[in-house]
């Protein structure tokens, strides 16, 4: 696909996550035997985009690295943050921030977090960004009002987002974003000035679409998606997830980019 570029966020330490984490970054952790970012590349290189980058911490470089030699493809790289501990951590904004200007990225941008376990294909998502050149999410209904306290939780009209509201003690809705993003080349400057207000948050990405919304009152789009996803946050979903793939057999298709 011309004129698009992906990221995969893959800089956290996943402290919930320990101590699994403490030696193996989050996307590398096998479910069903398969790291968790195969899957996610297995939907990005369907799009057939120019570049596949994938953002990393300085600590966890050489596993990537190793595991990047693994691979038979030339579109995927690297872009390695300074942070090589959890303290100096500055967010999954801050990074995607510095990998757009590293990277030297102009061109339209899909942004995946490296915790993302789904299998749903992510062109109506570009379509979408591209025809209104405004923001668009990926978004999964979870039916569980519990359930939605841990996302942005969103109310879509026409496929644009009418109201989000990050992680909300009382959730009015069970639709929550995944933390896939597609982000018109037209609007990434906007990254950059929500970075350089201090006091904006860097770690949560829906408190940017938060911002987008209702500071710089830019329209934002979603695409409601079915099948299977999982947010590989905590030892529980990750059990969950470990189970679901290897009963339904996900973890036989092909996973090696």
């Amino acid at each position: 696909m011309k004129d698009l570029s992906v990221i995969i966020l893959s800089g956290g330490f996943a402290t919930r996550l320990k101590p699994l984490s403490e030696y193996i970054p989050k996307p590398l952790l096998p479910i069903g035997g398969v790291p968790i970012i195969n899957y996610i590349l297995q939907r990005v290189i369907e799009l057939n985009p120019e570049r596949i980058i994938i953002s990393v911490n300085k600590k966890f470089e050489n596993h990537f690295r190793y595991w990047l030699k693994t691979l038979e493809n030339d579109k995927i790289e690297l872009i390695v943050t300074p942070i090589k501990d959890v303290k100096e951590l500055k967010g999954a904004i801050w990074d995607l921030n510095y990998s757009i200007k590293e990277a030297w990225i102009n061109e339209n941008l899909l942004v995946v977090a490296g915790d993302n376990l789904f299998d749903f294909n992510l062109r109506k998502l570009i379509r979408i960004m591209r025809e209104n050149k405004s923001f668009a999410l990926a978004l999964y209904d979870v039916k569980n009002l519990e359930l939605a306290k841990r996302y942005g939780v969103v109310k879509l009209k026409s496929n644009k987002i009418i109201d989000f509201k990050e992680k909300p003690e009382k959730p009015e809705s069970t639709l929550v974003s995944t933390a896939i993003y597609a982000i018109p080349k037209e609007k990434l400057s906007l990254i950059d000035e929500y970075i350089e207000n201090p006091n904006n948050e860097k770690d949560k990405l829906g408190k940017l679409i938060e911002w987008l919304l209702y500071t710089k009152n830019e329209p934002v789009y979603g695409i409601i998606y079915e099948g299977n996803w999982f947010d590989i946050g905590s030892l529980d979903e990750y059990i969950r997830a470990n189970k679901f793939v290897e009963k339904t057999g996900w973890n036989n298709r092909f996973l090696w980019p």
